[in-house]
């Protein structure tokens, strides 16, 4: 008797329960790209500071930039190649050499 009450109970359910939902097409987003160039402008011996240099190099090899140096600089950031071009800002960072 429990199992003809289980078996009425799970056709009903199978019954009550259909998938009531409208699908929608998928139309994706036109990707927007954005092309932007600028133009760092690296000046020799300006804007690079020399910050740490490794023990095992020297300036024995008449370098003006040992091997294995971390530099610190700070160059121009310019619209064109032309190094009068206006200046956005300036570009900030760290070199290993």
């Amino acid at each position: 008797m429990l199992t003809w009450i289980l078996i009425i109970c799970l056709s009903q359910v199978a019954v009550q329960s259909q998938y009531y939902w409208k699908t929608r097409p998928y139309h994706p987003r036109p990707v927007k790209v954005t092309n932007l160039h600028f133009f760092m402008h690296e000046t020799a011996g300006n804007s690079a500071v020399q910050v740490a240099q490794a023990n095992i190099t020297s300036n024995d090899n008449n370098s003006s930039v040992p091997f294995a140096s971390l530099v610190a600089f700070n160059d121009p950031l310019r619209i064109g190649l032309e190094p009068d071009s206006k200046v956005i800002r300036n570009v900030q960072g760290i070199a290993l050499l």
